[in-house]
């Protein structure tokens, strides 16, 4: 697992989401998508995605397979990355000087 994947992992508004259910409690696939009204094989794909960074685990429980977060620090590394986004959004300074990144 890199940081790249791990970003590119976040990049996506409904893995994001999905992360913030996964941080409640663990669900299966199928409760993911109806929660998130988005179809079976797209909620798929996005935990793979989750999955290969290293972000979400699994666990069988009978023909049900349980997806929850990896690691308890997920939560706050996320509303770390929220609170530097708004921020940032306050007073964008990277916005308005590329030259200095």
């Amino acid at each position: 697992m890199s940081l790249v994947t791990v970003g590119q992992a976040l990049s996506h508004p409904a893995r994001v989401r999905i992360l913030a259910i996964l941080a409640q409690e663990e669900h299966c696939g199928c409760e993911l998508a109806e929660i998130l009204g988005l179809d079976p094989s797209v909620v798929s794909r996005h935990l793979s995605l989750l999955a290969d960074a290293g972000l979400i685990t699994s666990r069988r429980d009978g023909p049900r397979l349980l997806w929850r977060l990896s690691h308890p620090q997920i939560p706050l590394i996320l509303s770390c990355l929220a609170h530097l986004c708004c921020e940032r959004r306050k007073d964008d300074l990277v916005e308005g000087y590329p030259q200095r990144i």
